[in-house]
């Protein structure tokens, strides 16, 4: 299980940036009004999350810098000043002194390198770029999060939209017949009665033109707080709609293979299990380099100065001393007189000290594992659950993703299905609603029976409206899966 296929790369949310919903203009404000695409460049500049994601690229990058940097020896410079008190030893010539104040300073420069240690830096180095590649996944991930929202958000707007032109149009339509009553009651042609029923028709127009307007307002603020905008915008919010034609999809594939196979071969979801599987057995090879012996060199150059440090002052003087006297006899002695070289002794100078101190040392060390408290063993043990559990979740992206994708295939079968049989109840709907108006109008029709007639036709234009945007939304998901540049095209 351990060998892992290469992975196509492919970032999606750039595929639907740009390609989902190419919308074109219908009026001349469509200039100031976002289509789907302003709308997703300006959510991928703006998003908190993929900003996130951006920030764990730049910090696995400084991490593989971070591993790459173990290959090489550090280098670390030293240096003291200061002053010894009383009975001291000299730092340089390690013998007793005395004295109030004994200055002293050191300099030194050192490196060391790790010349084995079991391939760890290697394994790290493959488990940083590994990180990477990872970190680019979780960016992608967080871009697809966001398109699907926008996109999702983008065309509940355009839906609450319809709503709101369906009430506006049902209150004219009610309004010319409340027009049409107060006539016929006027010329005592129908009775008061019938003018309260549609007066009362008109009323519950108007509120629901009210509740159509809320909800719209309530979309477009949902959709600018994804975008990040300021909540004030959402009123003066307008977007860019597509066509009939756009919006209408019908070429939906057979069966959901296609899409399951191209996914699970592209999918940054399924891209990073695969990552993580992989950084899984490097941790345990990092594990099992525990058993192996660590090999370590250092180098040190170094020099330093001390206050009682002291040297000759020019050439020695000769002085004479009596040692004492040679008595010849009672009348005769003589002084018994001595020389000695007398030397001037001055603290050696700081330079002087700097070139008679250089050190320099070359050590090798080897560190060989015999008994650790079995941390080395649990290490390697925890590290073979961590792999298996990596295979388990790379095992269960894979599930969830198909199943995803064999509902989504469903869901878009099941709104293609119903978005016909919507067309067709919307036709009856209509039909009978204009038979009973006519009816009404002349007068064979009660207002009830016309209340009712528009209620069934109102109910089957939602229901159109409801299922042509779920069939464009739903198609344009199977689209995502199969990789597919999505358009309403």
């Amino acid at each position: 299980m351990r060998e892992l296929k290469p992975v196509f790369h492919r970032s999606w949310a750039l595929a639907w940036a740009m390609g989902f919903l190419a919308l074109a203009p219908l009026t001349s404000s469509a200039q100031k009004a976002w289509t789907l695409q302003r709308c997703l460049d300006h959510a991928f500049e703006h998003n908190i999350q993929i900003k996130l994601g951006e920030l764990g690229e730049t910090s696995a990058a400084i991490g593989t810098q971070s591993a790459q940097g173990a290959f090489l020896p550090n280098l670390n410079g030293n240096l003291s000043h200061g002053y010894n008190f009383g009975r001291t030893i000299d730092p340089f010539t390690n013998q007793f002194v005395e004295s109030a104040a004994i200055r002293s300073n050191s300099f030194g420069l050192s490196t060391g390198m790790v010349l084995f240690n079991g391939f760890q830096n290697h394994l790290n180095l493959r488990r940083a770029k590994l990180a990477q590649s990872s970190a680019e996944a979780q960016r992608e991930i967080a871009e697809n999060n966001v398109v699907l929202t926008i996109a999702g958000a983008f065309l509940n707007v355009l839906f609450q939209e319809e709503f709101v032109r369906v009430a506006e149009f049902n209150r004219q339509a009610t309004a010319r017949q409340v027009d049409r009553m107060r006539s016929m009651v006027a010329a005592g042609a129908a009775a008061e009665f019938d003018l309260y029923d549609v007066e009362a028709q008109l009323a519950s127009d108007e509120a629901n033109i009210v509740s159509t307007k809320n909800a719209l307002g309530l979309a477009k603020l949902n959709l600018v707080q994804l975008l990040q905008l300021p909540a004030a915008e959402a009123d003066e919010f307008e977007l860019v709609r597509p066509s009939d034609e756009d919006l209408e999809r019908s070429n939906l594939p057979p069966s959901p293979e296609a899409a399951v196979a191209f996914a699970l071969g592209s999918f940054p979801e399924i891209r990073q299990a695969e990552l993580q599987v992989e950084d899984a057995f490097i941790g345990l090879d990092i594990a099992k380099s525990g058993r192996y012996p660590r090999l370590f060199a250092s180098y040190n150059i170094g020099t330093g100065y001390s206050g009682a440090s002291r040297s000759i002052d020019g050439a020695p003087t000769l002085e004479e001393f009596v040692l004492g006297s040679l008595v010849v006899d009672d009348s005769t002695s003589y002084d018994l007189v001595a020389q000695q070289e007398v030397y001037n002794f001055i603290t050696t100078p700081f330079d002087d000290q700097l070139s008679q101190n250089f050190n320099q040392s070359v050590f090798f060390s080897m560190s060989v594992p015999i008994f650790n408290n079995f941390s080395v063993k649990s290490s390697i043990e925890q590290a073979e659950v961590n792999a298996l559990r990596a295979q388990y979740q790379l095992e269960q992206t894979k599930q969830t993703l198909t199943t995803s994708i064999e509902s989504a295939w469903a869901d878009a079968r099941a709104a293609s299905q119903m978005a016909v049989a919507q067309e067709a109840a919307l036709v009856s709907a209509e039909r009978a609603f204009l038979n009973t108006e006519k009816r009404y109008e002349a007068g064979a029709a009660t207002a009830i029976d016309y209340a009712d007639a528009r209620t069934l036709f109102d109910n089957a234009r939602v229901n159109t409206l409801r299922a042509k945007y779920d069939l464009a939304f739903k198609s344009r998901i199977l689209d995502f899966y199969m990789g597919k540049a999505i358009t309403f095209r």
